[in-house]
């Protein structure tokens, strides 16, 4: 029975490796090595459910495999809707609530079906939402990179935290419907002594199930996996792999990502498990001609029962003989028993050797890896013990260039103006050497015809120009009377306007704000808002000084008009009122946090050490949500006013304050501190929202009102006139316009008549003296342009001496500093592979000590053995103590047909197990060619997305796979004309994140996890790399509904939702009592240790 089972042991774990991956093949039903027997029942419908999501790698994997059936009677249907885009009806996440964990205290976090954003501040407390789904999933701490430890992410001064995730559970594919219902919650506490445990709700919150296996059975069902670094990306690992990892270890990426390497750890079971199919196989054909010995023997004694009754005297003779044979029967059996038991006891030294080796080799590697790690942290310190000298030189080097520079561009001016007098002093020698040979003509007669041509030409176009301005009076006036009325109408209207915004304030933010605010205040007192709302922010606050109303406004914009809430309840509420109160405008924008008494405090991050203030300080805000909601929004701690345009570009050039991010002038200018200096000028030219000078406008307006009442009056009634009077002044003004046309073309032509008599030259005089004057004057200044040139080329050698020398101190600091940090290299690339040994040992030292387990199971299994084999005997021996004195033709009977039954059974199972190895070699055979077609085919549709995705920054890119090596290389350019690609590693950060991203969507499209999980992947980005990578991922997102997507970023999104649909999450700030900045890390090895001891 014990070989019965380990043979179909091993048949149905190949058979589940096999069916998990590519296509799904039917077994045929005559063929009764296929079959699984009633104990495996079980495992085999978990197995069925799990190919059912397995559909989407296996029809990509290549046409080398046959796709999975669909019925006939309905099957157009079934192909319609699953080509339907859709959600997604299991393993997607509904909702997230944090308590205790990391920066917060209680956070809950529902997320939408397909796309989510994330946002909020650095520090916020985003990250803290991906490492509570990896581990409320139940993956490990280190796969976070945030912690080595389950109870290092409990908050500081509490001892036990909560993570509680609910997974949605629909459809056909659903896990154990009829228990759970539509979605699963997996909560998960742990305590700070290291304890954890599970609970699984069903969607009553009925607990379920509390084991741990029954997580991995769920998210083997959902296709959720919590280790894989693309499915759920954390900051650390988005960041750095590109960089930081080799060919190998990008490989070893790519498998785990696109779920090659567990395809291949499932083949790896499935030959495992066919090498003790035939070993089970040799032992049973060793055993078959003993068990037919005993079978031809009990033939024998059954057929002596049929003797004649003459030799009944010597058939129970027989009979007791039969009895001694059967009792010598079982102490042969006993000896081969008790030999086992001999040969596996001598095994277990050699397995406890081993187990104390592997120890050893781990508590070395651990000294050795400590010590290392002690190296490389003095050889950084030795280092950083140079960065000020470092510095210093770098800045005397800067200097001493800076001078040379101008010591040579003082030179080169010098020598330019030298070569110019040169020059001109020789062309006026030449002019008076020509001017010598050159007899005098008498040209006086042709010059006062031509001055008397010049000045009729001038007295033409001066009565031109006048007849053009007198046009062009003439049409001003038409176009002036035209206009008048209109203007008039415009300044009533203007006037109507202030009168309404003086007796209703929020009037000026629009005329329905009024009755908007007044039904919130409304559902505010019958209880429908949890928190009142507040807005538009620009009517809840003053300012301090009026004269910074439009640098104010320029700075806030559209805040101005945006809404505040409390939560997603509120929100849905108060976009309801706004859209009943301004259908046909555009609404402003509505902002959900959560809200706070009191208002943040700002001290560490705020602008220090300013002479100006700061938007903060002007705003008088007694509301702290309207203050919170501009410093979260805005950061208006870091934003300072200065009133000249010129003190603020000196200000943000060379000196801006600590935690300065930007500046506004008094009239409304932006600017930007360095590295990235930006002005930018405002397109406002007065406040419209922040003044409170309304009367004095209005009383201004009333002015013009009454100087202008008594002639609209008059335009009143003289209105059909004044028609007529402006059809015709406009006839009158294309006249004009005309008429100037002409005159326009006439006064070009006499101008242009005009400067050809001017350009004719006079002979001049033949009196060179001025010419001489100047020859004189050209060497006088040719001579102390000469002594210039002498002293700056001094001067410009002492420079070159001085930053030579600069050069030379930096250099010897330079190379000083490379030669310590080269240093660190040898030492981190040991520490590296000394790490490497550290885990191997520590994989080998459980491997042993498994081994050792085993064989001592083993051997208290034979022991067993003897010893019930012993005791049988003992049996036998009293039974046929008593049974000896007569025969019983009854057992023999049985005896023959139990031994006969057992031969004929062993015999039909050798030839079946026999039949299903040829079967599984050819199957196998199959499955490793599908596996590399499957292999080839994931790498080239992977290297086809990312040179895709490259293109949309016009990047060029390049792949290269090398599935012998196992390694993978990239190369990207970030321009189209480079002739060779790059390595990564010497992309900028914004290159390099943008190159990872393109690689992370093209291993997505080979991925079939319910989500996807990035945590501010755009951390290192300019804008434009930004918004197209935003733009890209959105795109696949939009073409992937049956899936989630999860971002995180401190990026305002709320942009690009006229372009897609996706919801927003604003995370709150998070409440960091105790002091608590960083988490309660402990060092790898304590660490790692005492997570191995709560698994």
């Amino acid at each position: 029975m014990t070989f019965y089972l380990c043979c179909h042991d091993a048949i149905f774990s190949f058979r589940y490796a096999v069916r998990m991956r590519h296509s799904r093949r039917k077994a045929p039903s005559s063929d009764r090595s296929w079959q699984i027997p009633a104990e495996f029942a079980e495992k085999r419908q978990q197995s069925d459910a799990r190919m059912k999501r397995a559909r989407g790698s296996s029809s990509q994997g290549g046409g080398s495999t046959p796709k999975r059936q669909r019925p006939q009677d309905n099957g157009e249907q079934q192909y319609a809707e699953r080509m339907e885009p859709r959600e997604a009806e299991v393993g997607i996440v509904e909702h997230i609530h944090l308590r205790n964990f990391m920066c917060h205290s209680r956070l809950d976090v529902p997320l939408y079906p397909h796309v989510n954003f994330i946002v909020g501040n650095n520090g916020s407390g985003k990250s803290a939402v991906v490492t509570a789904l990896v581990v409320g999933l139940g993956g490990k701490a280190a796969v976070t990179n945030r912690g080595t430890q389950i109870k290092s992410f409990i908050k500081y001064g509490k001892q036990t935290g909560e993570v509680e995730i609910r997974l949605r559970n629909r459809g056909p594919d659903a896990y154990r419907p009829t228990e759970y219902g539509d979605s699963i919650t997996v909560v998960r506490k742990f305590s700070a002594d290291g304890g954890s445990r599970y609970m699984l709700k069903s969607v009553h919150g009925k607990l379920v199930s509390d084991k741990r296996e029954e997580l991995h059975k769920i998210l083997d069902q959902f296709n959720i996996q919590v280790d894989n670094p693309v499915a759920i990306l954390n900051q650390d690992t988005s960041r750095n792999f590109l960089h930081s990892k080799n060919a190998c270890d990008k490989y070893k990426f790519f498998l785990k990502a696109t779920q090659l390497e567990q395809m291949q750890r499932d083949y790896e079971l499935a030959n495992e498990r066919k090498t003790c199919t035939i070993d089970i196989i040799t032992v049973k054909e060793k055993m078959m001609p003993k068990l037919k010995v005993e079978v031809c023997k009990w033939e024998d004694k059954f057929k002596n029962l049929g003797a004649i009754s003459d030799l009944r005297e010597k058939v129970k003779s027989l009979k007791q003989e039969m009895a001694w044979a059967f009792v010598y029967e079982k102490e042969k059996k006993l000896e081969p028993l008790e030999k086992n038991l001999r040969v596996e006891e001598a095994r277990l030294p050699k397995f406890v050797e081993k187990a104390e080796q592997a120890k050893a080799k781990v508590e070395e590697c651990s000294r050795r890896n400590k010590a290392l790690q002690e190296e490389v942290k003095r050889m950084t310190v030795e280092a950083e013990k140079l960065l000020p000298l470092h510095k210093e030189q770098k800045e005397k080097f800067n200097a001493a260039k800076i001078a040379l520079r101008a010591a040579s561009n003082e030179t080169k001016n010098i020598e330019r103006d030298l070569r110019s007098a040169t020059s001109e002093r020789e062309q006026i020698q030449t002019r008076i050497h020509e001017l010598q040979q050159t007899a005098q003509h008498d040209y006086e007669a042709e010059r006062r015809a031509r001055q008397q041509k010049m000045e009729m030409l001038e007295e033409q176009i001066r009565s031109a120009e006048s007849r053009q301005r007198t046009t062009h009076h003439e049409r001003e006036q038409y176009q002036a009377a035209v206009s008048r009325y209109k203007e008039e109408v415009y300044s009533v209207s203007n006037l109507q306007t202030l009168q309404s915004a003086r007796s209703n304030r929020l009037k000026r933010f629009g005329a329905w704000v009024p009755s908007a605010i007044a039904k919130i205040d409304e559902w505010h007192r019958q209880g429908r808002f949890h928190q009142k709302p507040r807005g538009p922010l620009g009517a809840c606050f003053q300012l301090a000084d009026q004269s910074w109303s439009l640098g104010v406004e320029a700075c806030l914009r559209a805040l101005i008009h945006s809404f505040v809430c409390h939560d997603h309840h509120d929100e849905k509420l108060l976009e309801q009122i706004l859209i009943q109160e301004c259908p046909n405008r555009r609404r402003p924008a509505i902002i959900t946090c959560r809200f706070r008494d009191q208002r943040h405090d700002v001290s560490k991050f705020c602008v220090r050490n300013s002479q100006f203030p700061t938007v903060l300080d002007i705003l008088q805000c007694e509301d702290p949500v309207v203050a919170n909601a501009l410093i979260d929004q805005r950061g208006v701690e870091n934003v300072i006013l200065i009133a000249d345009a010129g003190e603020a570009r000196t200000v943000m050039m060379r000196r801006p304050p600590t935690n300065c991010k930007e500046a506004f002038t008094r009239e409304g200018d932006q600017l930007f501190c360095l590295p990235t200096f930006r002005y930018y000028s405002t397109d406002m030219t007065t406040a419209r929202f922040l003044t409170s000078d309304v009367e004095e406008e209005i009383i201004h307006q009333k002015r013009e009102l009454e100087r202008l009442a008594q002639e609209v009056k008059d335009l009143a009634q003289r209105r059909s006139v004044l028609s007529k009077d402006i059809a015709a002044n406009a006839r009158e003004e294309k006249k004009c316009e005309t008429q100037l046309m002409k005159i326009g073309e006439t006064i070009t032509n006499l101008k242009y008549e005009l400067n050809e008599l001017r350009c004719v030259e006079d002979p001049a005089p033949v009196d060179i003296s001025t010419l001489e004057e100047d020859v004189r004057a050209y060497t006088t200044q040719i001579t102390t342009l000469q002594e210039r040139r002498a002293m700056a080329l001094r001067t410009l050698e002492e420079k070159q001496q001085q930053c030579g020398e600069a050069e030379k101190q930096f250099k010897e600091i330079e190379a000083e500093m490379k030669k310590r940090t080269d240093s660190d290299i040898p030492l981190k690339e040991e520490l590296s592979a000394v790490e490497t040994e550290l885990d191997t040992a520590k994989q080998h030292r459980k491997h042993y000590e498994t081994k050792l387990s085993e064989q001592e199971k083993n051997i208290k299994q034979e022991r067993k053995k003897v010893q019930e084999m012993k005791k049988e005997i003992e049996i036998t021996l009293r039974i046929e103590k008593e049974e000896k004195s007569q025969g019983d033709p009854e057992e023999i009977t049985r005896c023959y047909n139990e031994k006969k039954t057992s031969y004929l059974k062993m015999q039909k199972e050798v030839k079946n197990l026999k039949r299903f190895i040829d079967n599984l070699a050819k199957v196998m055979a199959h499955r490793e060619e599908a596996y590399s077609k499957f292999q080839r085919m994931i790498a080239l549709r992977t290297k086809y997305y990312f040179i895709v995705m490259l293109s949309h920054r016009k990047y060029l890119g390049k792949m290269t796979f090398n599935h012998a090596a196992r390694s993978l290389e990239m190369w990207v350019s970030p321009t189209e004309d480079s002739q060779m690609p790059k390595d990564l590693k010497t992309l900028s950060g914004g290159e390099r994140s943008f190159s990872t991203v393109c690689f992370i969507l093209s291993l997505w499209n080979a991925m079939e996890s319910p989500f996807r999980c990035l945590d501010e992947f755009d951390v290192f980005m300019d804008m434009v790399n930004r918004q197209i990578s935003m733009d890209m991922m959105l795109e696949v997102a939009k073409s992937q509904m049956e899936r989630q997507f999860i971002f995180l970023t401190p990026q305002d999104m709320s942009s690009m939702r006229q372009r897609f649909n996706f919801r927003i999450f604003q995370m709150p700030n998070p409440d960091r009592t105790g002091n608590q900045s960083t988490l309660p890390f402990r060092p790898v090895g304590q660490a790692r240790a005492e997570e191995e001891e709560e698994d």
